[in-house]
């Protein structure tokens, strides 16, 4: 009987044994930075089709469309790669970013190319450290990848958001003058 206990708790923990390896990938660290990213992702969509809208720019409203674009399609792709990993992909916003939308969504024209660029310079410099701090910390091998790649487009939309946030400041200044 004793051998009988010994052989199923043996089983038993052989089991999880190959369960903790096969969700290996898995690390609250990833978890934190899949919710940050895929809510700051979904948060640039959401604004960048408010900048379509409501602003006055020719070059705010097509950088709020390539924003569209390209965190539509790197919020799949992390998404994706995300969930195969076992790590939960949240679909909402924080209440912090539903009240910065909120903030913006009542500005239009001018009023609202200058906050929307600003707010797009703070918001890629944050997502570029913590895409960078990821890449350097996941085991995932699949995530690291995936971040890399993602990496890319993140400075690039930052170049472009820090130089029409410039452009933008300078000609509100000039205005003024």
């Amino acid at each position: 009987m004793r051998n009988l206990f010994y052989a199923v708790a043996a089983a038993i923990l052989g089991t999880l044994a190959v369960a903790n390896a096969a969700s290996g990938d898995q690390s609250p660290q990833d978890q934190t930075f899949v919710n940050a990213a895929a809510r700051g992702g979904k948060f640039e969509v959401e604004l960048g089709k408010l900048a379509q809208q409501n602003a006055a720019s020719a070059e705010v409203k097509q950088f709020g469309a390539e924003m569209v674009t390209d965190h539509t399609r790197l919020n799949t792709e992390l998404g994706s790669v995300a969930t195969a990993s076992g790590l939960t992909v949240p679909t909402d916003l924080s209440p912090q970013q539903t009240t910065k939308y909120k903030r913006l969504s009542k500005l239009s024209g001018k009023k609202f190319d200058v906050p929307y660029m600003d707010l797009m310079v703070t918001a890629h410099t944050d997502d570029l450290a913590a895409f960078q701090k990821e890449e350097a910390a996941t085991q995932n091998q699949k995530l690291k990848k995936a971040v890399a790649s993602a990496i890319l487009v993140v400075k690039q939309h930052l170049s472009m958001a820090k130089s029409d946030s410039t452009k933008l400041n300078r000609a509100a200044i000039e205005s003024r003058l």
